[in-house]
């Protein structure tokens, strides 16, 4: 079903829909339902009319990804702002004779793009004399408010006159808001390609090292430190470029190996299959034949009877050589896997190689970089001892204190080539760890996949062979009785 009506139905709550899962829509409007719920598995619903109710709240709604229209017309409503969160695809809100107020909670709606009809009428905003211009300044989308064409005219005019200052810091913040978007989708996407390459450890690899939260205020009065730091960057970059050259071109071979054993695979089932279906429509032509001249009363009881045997005995033969190729197909798609599993099993080992040593250059470069920042820092550290007298009193407060405290500056050093000795390490093993995963996950998908699809062939080939029995069956059957009540010397199955 995908249209339900329950108007008028004196319903108090929504309740037992839960195998309505195809509605698209769907009207409980004229009832004395008090709270949106039990609608979440409607996931297909592009129309929900729950007009003339007792609804004090939108909820309930967070899963009606796909909603187009909903009318929440008459009821006891008083906030829109953040509650249509789970339906971005609105294109009608019939929100008329609540209890919004406000003219905020028109500004809530400018988060729909599709929105082209709002109904607000009958509502206290609609006493505010600008409630016109602040709807068509705030939603230059609609072309219905109130259910009744909108003048482009009069929108250009809200656009261009109306709380002009306010609605520019608002489309400000909505640019800023979809730059950021727009953004981090670029960031998802990336993320995700190097995912693909088990490199998505390496993206923003630096930034992590040296993020506020690892590196010390201590180091960053060093004037040693940023050329050290721009030096560890540089080479860094260098090294990940590298590596995702190595990478992505070992992945596009694994990649290849894999899309090319999957199809070989689809082939030869799809082969086995045909053969199967050819091998069963052979002998429903056959098993035809044979009880179509049955049916026909032609010859005798001995030649009937031998007739079935023969089509019985085709039958059992025709199992086993059904069994015998599905046997056939999984022994040889196992052995298969095994050699394809070596295969790639080794190219996972390269690229974990690989892998580990961009790890091991990396400790190197960490190694170089601390011993650069220690050396430095010492020297800083004894220069500002020396001087300490004469330059106290135009020193910075944070570098005096951090240039004469000596331990102090190294527990800091310590600290921060630990944390990045720790985050090496996690990576390591999460690059690692990624490879290895994929490839249990991988051969584990496709024999799990192999044996439910052998259980389901099994179970197929056994129905076609009942099926078939049952038929000739039926036939020998209906031979029998017909001698029985006959009882001439020549008997013949109809």
């Amino acid at each position: 079903m995908t249209s339900l009506r329950l108007s008028f139905r004196n319903i108090i709550e929504v309740s037992n829909l839960n195998n309505f899962d195809s509605l698209l829509t769907l009207r409980l409007d004229n009832n004395i339902i008090d709270k949106i719920a039990n609608l979440g598995h409607l996931k297909q619903l592009t129309w929900l009319d729950l007009s003339f109710n007792n609804i004090r709240e939108i909820e309930g709604l967070d899963e009606l990804h796909n909603l187009l229209d909903l009318s929440l017309y008459d009821n006891q409503i008083e906030e829109i702002k953040g509650r249509l969160d789970g339906c971005p695809n609105l294109n009608i809100l019939s929100l008329g004779r609540n209890n919004i107020k406000d003219l905020k909670q028109i500004d809530y709606l400018r988060e729909f793009p599709n929105l082209r009809c709002v109904c607000l009428e009958g509502n206290k905003v609609c006493q505010h004399d600008s409630y016109n211009q602040h709807v068509l300044a705030y939603l230059p989308t609609l072309k219905y408010l109130e259910y009744m064409l909108i003048d482009r005219k009069a929108i250009t005019l809200a656009q261009e006159g109306y709380n002009l200052e306010e609605l520019t810091e608002v489309r400000e913040r909505e640019a800023a808001e979809q730059g950021k978007q727009r953004t981090k989708k670029d960031k998802d996407a990336v993320l995700s390609k190097l995912k693909q390459s088990f490199l998505d450890c390496t993206e923003d690899l630096f930034e992590e090292m040296f993020s506020k939260e690892v590196e010390p205020e201590n180091v960053q009065v060093l004037q040693c430190y940023q050329s050290l730091k721009e030096d560890y960057r540089d080479k860094l970059t260098e090294e990940i470029k590298a590596l995702r050259t190595r990478m992505e071109e070992k992945n596009d071979f694994r990649m290849k190996k894999v899309t090319g054993f999957e199809k070989s695979v689809q082939v030869a089932e799809k082969e086995s299959e045909e053969e199967a279906f050819q091998a069963i429509r052979d002998f429903r032509s056959l098993k035809k034949k044979v009880l179509a001249q049955i049916d026909k009363e032609e010859g005798s009881r001995a030649e009937v009877d031998d007739m079935i045997k023969q089509l019985m005995d085709q039958l059992g033969g025709l199992e086993n050589h059904l069994m015998a190729n599905e046997i056939q197909l999984q022994e040889s798609i196992e052995e298969a896997l095994s050699d394809f599993e070596a295969k790639i099993s080794e190219l996972i080992k390269g690229m974990q190689d690989n892998g580990a040593e961009f790890f091991r250059r990396l400790e190197e470069l960490e190694k170089a970089f601390y011993t650069g920042v220690t050396e430095g820092a010492s020297a800083e550290v004894e220069a500002f001892a020396q001087t300490a007298e004469s330059a106290i009193g135009d020193a910075d407060a944070n570098k005096a204190r951090y240039l004469g405290n000596r331990e102090e500056m190294n527990q800091a050093l310590a600290n921060f080539t630990e944390a990045h000795t720790s985050l090496i390490q996690n990576k390591d093993d999460y690059m690692i760890g990624s490879m290895s995963s994929w490839n249990k996950w991988f051969f584990e998908k496709n024999r799990e996949r192999q044996y439910h699809r052998n259980r389901q062939r099994i179970t197929d080939v056994r129905k076609v062979i009942e099926e078939c029995r049952a038929e000739i069956q039926a036939a020998s059957e209906e031979g029998n009785e017909y001698d029985e009540n006959d009882g001439a010397g020549d008997l013949h199955y109809r």
